[in-house]
């Protein structure tokens, strides 16, 4: 396994992933849209992961939609295997927060999201 194919984000797994608190991901299952316009999803998966919390960075508070309580919320990648949407919930520390925005760093080795208590 190289680096740019994963490598990285398995180097950062194993050096902090002792750092980081345990966390679950929750990814919404299938969306159905039916004929009348409603629409719904599957059930929810639960996913193991190690996420660290923080304050809400600048351009997180700069940007639109921005609530006071926002916190950023970052994602080990190393065994996720799913990409994090804004659909998804994360729960840490006993508490459950919405995915207000999400992007993943240029090595591949975490997401950084912006929370928002659920």
């Amino acid at each position: 396994m190289g680096l740019l194919d994963g490598g990285i984000a398995s180097i950062f797994g194993a050096a902090l992933g002792g750092l980081y608190l345990p966390a679950t991901l929750h990814v919404p299952g299938t969306r159905t849209d039916d004929e009348e316009g409603n629409i719904s999803y599957g059930p929810e998966t639960d996913i193991a992961c190690r996420a660290q919390m923080d304050a809400a960075t600048y351009a997180m508070r700069q940007s639109e939609g921005f609530s006071e309580g926002d916190v950023r919320i970052i994602i080990l990648t190393a065994g996720l295997g799913v990409e994090v949407t804004t659909d998804a919930q994360i729960s840490v520390s006993g508490k459950r927060w919405l995915v207000a925005s999400a992007e993943q760093d240029a090595a591949v080795s975490h997401w950084v999201l912006r929370g928002r208590e659920a």
